[in-house]
């Protein structure tokens, strides 16, 4: 059960992360096409595509450290 939630854990936080370091990224490109087109993109189009590499990025973790915690257990019995 300590697995389990070990891999809950680390899959959220691997999704926190992940949405910020995109919500950062995506800004940063938002910002450049201003500054070279002059134009003003809606900037809530970083939240929107950030949410769906946050929730693959914490599927991601939780099933690579659940795999691997189940591996792990079987091949030291």
């Amino acid at each position: 059960m300590s697995k389990l939630f070990l891999s809950i854990g680390i899959g959220l936080a691997s999704g926190f992360i992940c949405f910020f370091l995109s919500v950062a990224f995506l800004s940063l490109l938002l910002l450049l096409i201003r500054g070279v087109s002059h134009l003003h993109p809606d900037m809530t189009l970083t939240y929107k595509a950030a949410a769906p590499v946050a929730l693959f990025a914490a599927f991601a973790g939780f099933t690579i450290t659940l795999v691997r915690a189940v591996r792990g257990q079987i091949l030291t019995k």
